[in-house]
């Protein structure tokens, strides 16, 4: 059995479907050559910065090379720009430490050293290797130029501190025989200007030869000092110790005179001082709880004796120095004493009529007084 086919009814035609066309974004023409001609301009601007900043700094423009160097390196050292543009900002960075150097150089010269200074440490500073060695050795003989200039003009501490800068910025030793021969004579200039001060100044002056003397033994000053000026003042400041009061440094300064130097005059003055006779007083009182003076009373003053028994002594075979108490209980040693140590002191018992003094012990006596060299003793002196 067959079927009928299905029936189309006629109508009008179907358009046949078109295939769906991808739509193109469409930039201005002005936009696209911005964005090619933004990256070429800034690479030009900071090409003619670059360039003009190598110009200033040929002709010695310092100042202006680093504004026009530190203009290039901004525009093309930026994290937008350095993808670009690195090297261009890499040739400012190495421009701008190579100024700084150049100019600390010429300021140098100049004997602007302070303003030397900053210029070389902002080398040391760029990051750079070969400027940071450079500016190192530059900045060395620039503390070296500035301690001699210093001295020359007698501001001897502040020279002596720059030359000690040297050593911090030269790691290889280039200069150090020459500034350990500057600081030597910084010193002795310095121990000399004392000597030239009204009233001369000493002890400051015995400072400065003995560091020369210890820090630079081999150098020319040190020797010159030897052999005249340190052991003359050695013996002078040890007189100026003692009229300041200053006893053991005196006795410091002479002893030195004559271990170190016995064969000059001075060793022969100083040994003289050492054993010169020295102010002996005292006050004698009747006891440290009761001390009342007693008055007009002899003391007796041995500087030899012996314990020859329990609380009994001999004071013979040395010399005796004999004075009175005055109403206050006061005595002196008229012409004084040598220096010596443990002299014994004794009074007059009226009741027993004889000299007698106290113990500590069977043999200690309490009163007992040394005498230094160059320094006034005194001393009390209780009965009981």
């Amino acid at each position: 059995m067959s079927q009928a086919a299905p029936y189309t009814p006629a109508g009008p035609d179907q358009p046949t479907p078109r295939p769906r066309r991808t739509r193109l974004l469409l930039v201005p023409g002005g936009i696209v050559l911005l964005l090619i001609a933004i990256p070429g301009a800034t690479y030009g601007f900071a090409e003619n910065q670059l360039s003009q900043a190598q110009g200033s700094e040929a002709h010695g423009a310092y100042g202006q090379a680093l504004s026009e160097y530190g203009t290039a390196e901004t525009v093309a050292g930026n994290p937008v720009s350095r993808v670009l543009l690195g090297e261009l900002a890499d040739r400012a960075k190495a421009g701008t430490a190579e100024t700084h150097y150049r100019w600390g150089l010429q300021l140098t010269e100049q004997t602007k050293f302070a303003d030397s200074e900053t210029q070389l440490r902002a080398a040391i500073k760029s990051g750079i290797a070969d400027w940071a060695v450079r500016g190192n050795a530059a900045l060395a003989d620039l503390f070296y130029a500035w301690g001699q200039s210093l001295v020359a003009d007698k501001q001897f501490q502040a020279g002596i501190d720059k030359y000690l800068q040297v050593a911090g910025v030269d790691p290889t030793g280039n200069l150090t025989a020459s500034t350990n021969a500057g600081l030597a004579v910084a010193y002795a200039g310095f121990a000399q200007w004392y000597l030239q001060q009204q009233p001369i100044d000493y002890p400051n002056a015995l400072i400065w030869y003995e560091k020369l003397v210890k820090d630079f033994p081999d150098s020319a000053d040190a020797k010159l000092a030897q052999a005249s000026s340190l052991p003359q003042t050695l013996y002078n400041a040890g007189v100026a110790f003692v009229q300041q009061m200053r006893f053991q440094q005196a006795r410091d300064a002479m002893t030195e005179v004559v271990q170190n130097y016995p064969k000059t005059s001075w060793a022969t003055q100083a040994n003289a001082a050492l054993t010169a006779k020295q102010p002996l007083t005292g006050l004698l009182i009747l006891s440290d709880a009761n001390p009342t003076p007693v008055a007009n009373r002899l003391i007796r003053i041995a500087s030899h004796w012996k314990i020859v028994k329990a609380h009994t002594y001999d004071d013979s075979g040395g010399h005796i120095y004999q004075t009175t108490t005055d109403a206050k209980g006061n005595f002196s040693i008229p012409g004084g004493v040598p220096p010596a140590p443990n002299y014994l002191v004794t009074w007059w018992d009226p009741s027993r009529s004889t000299f007698v003094t106290t113990f500590l012990s069977d043999n200690v006596p309490v009163n007992q007084v040394t005498v230094n060299p160059l320094e006034p003793a005194h001393t009390t002196v209780a009965t009981s």
